[in-house]
């Protein structure tokens, strides 16, 4: 499994697999693999077009090879050459192209071109085309609030009203979208007396029919719940807003889990945001998402498990280690190998029984059967900056320092990426450094 390589091994055997495979297939996850380390951006760019003008446009090789290509360029700073790409690919339904395309905008921080485009995605789009796997897809709005709150957080002069909304358009599908986007833009800016205010005119428009053909009313008790949250003065309210959310919303519980994940991911974003995960997730684990096994059974596995996942961070950002601990292993009995939540549980339960027990023995067993059996990209990282921890404290400087640098080859040393790819990367920076000395 190439995921269990060195950085530098798992680069060669993809420019090997693109030179030598017939296998389509194989050809464009191996196009992509190579853009997910920084190192010798022009000669993966090379591998990739070399590799292009051998295959037809109508290949799953050639389409995700032009957008690794583009996701190169982004990095490179061409922004608008990537860009352009990855807008004609969405354009042509190439597969991923819209998730190829966000991620690339999140490890660039372009997090208002990223909220911009959910906006116009979900709000301009003509209704025949708005069936539910596009609908999903953007996760509506919410997903707006993650990318400005993003923005609001990594450029703090920056302002979602005044940098993003007045590029918004209004929508003839959904006329109320623009004030439902005002409303978010208002949250991420921290005016939530404002936001709460535009969301009391949305509902006397809905009552009014101002919106016949799209019906807010289903989600507008989930646009309240995400101000609510975001203002932190009045969490009851906030809870019984997402609480009526669902109620609206019980034929469709997968999505209503969807959103309450991506609204913890906003709040994520930062530590004063991430004291408010708790207030969500415990609303969630406690409904009957999580204690009715019949509805819980039914809902797609690695929207509990990342449930549960937030719920342990929530437990954790409020100091409640042991609690914490008894819902990463819960996550590990249930979904460990097979889910990147259980392998983040994982992690977490090693750095809690190393700090919390000084069971080395243990913590370093864990970490290395996540590297055997759970080496997700997101994770194996974090996984070797931990373990280079445990072999300092056993006085193992050489062993520890390749671990930090096979962890900063997957990072890349370049000043991108959201929130916990740049907090590992500083970190891992930070103890190469101590070591140096």
């Amino acid at each position: 499994m190439s995921k269990r390589l060195p950085v530098a091994e798992r680069v060669d055997r993809a420019v090997l697999t693109i030179q030598n495979s017939t296998d389509d297939a194989v050809v464009a996850e191996a196009a992509w693999d190579l853009t997910r380390f920084w190192n010798n951006p022009e000669e993966k760019i090379a591998a990739i077009d070399s590799m292009l003008t051998s295959k037809q446009q109508d290949t799953r090789a050639f389409q995700w090879g032009t957008m690794a290509k583009a996701r190169l360029l982004a990095r490179q700073g061409a922004k608008e050459e990537a860009h352009a790409i990855f807008q004609n690919a969405i354009a042509q339904n190439w597969e991923k192209a819209r998730v190829m395309y966000f991620d690339s905008l999140w490890e660039t921080g372009d997090y208002a071109l990223m909220a911009m485009d959910l906006y116009e995605h979900n709000a301009n789009a003509p209704a025949d085309t708005r069936n539910q796997v596009v609908y999903e897809e953007g996760r509506d709005f919410i997903e707006m609030l993650n990318s400005l709150r993003a923005m609001r957080i990594n450029s703090p002069d920056s302002s979602a009203m005044r940098d993003v909304f007045p590029k918004l358009k209004e929508s003839k599908y959904r006329p109320l979208a623009i004030r439902l986007a005002k409303a978010l833009c208002l949250t991420a800016d921290d005016r939530c007396a404002e936001a709460v205010a535009e969301l009391d005119e949305v509902q006397k428009l809905i009552d009014a029919n101002a919106s016949p053909e799209f019906d807010e009313s289903k989600e507008l008790p989930l646009f309240r719940a995400a101000v609510l949250f975001f203002e932190g003065r009045d969490f009851d309210a906030a809870r019984a807003s997402f609480r009526e959310y669902m109620d609206r919303n019980a034929d469709n519980r997968s999505r209503v889990l969807g959103q309450a994940l991506t609204l913890s991911y906003a709040m994520k974003n930062s530590l004063q945001d991430s004291k408010k995960l708790l207030e969500l997730s415990s609303l969630m684990v406690n409904s009957e998402y999580i204690t009715d096994s019949t509805i819980k059974d039914s809902l797609p596995e690695w929207y509990v498990a990342g449930l549960m996942n937030m719920h342990s961070s929530g437990l954790a950002v409020q100091g409640r280690w042991d609690e914490a601990a008894v819902v990463n292993a819960e996550i590990m009995s249930k979904y460990y190998p097979h889910t990147i939540s259980a392998a983040n549980a994982a992690l977490n339960f090693a750095i809690y029984i190393s700090w919390r027990h000084n069971d080395l023995d243990g913590a370093e067993r864990l970490l290395n059967d996540i590297l055997e059996n759970a080496p997700f990209d997101g994770v194996v990282p974090h996984v070797n900056s931990i373990l280079a921890d445990i072999r300092a404290k056993r006085g193992d400087e050489a062993g520890a320092i390749a671990l930090l640098q096979e962890s900063l080859n997957r990072l890349g040393a370049a000043p991108y990426g959201k929130g916990p790819v740049s907090d590992c990367r500083k970190d891992v920076i930070r103890k190469l450094n101590e070591l140096a000395k």
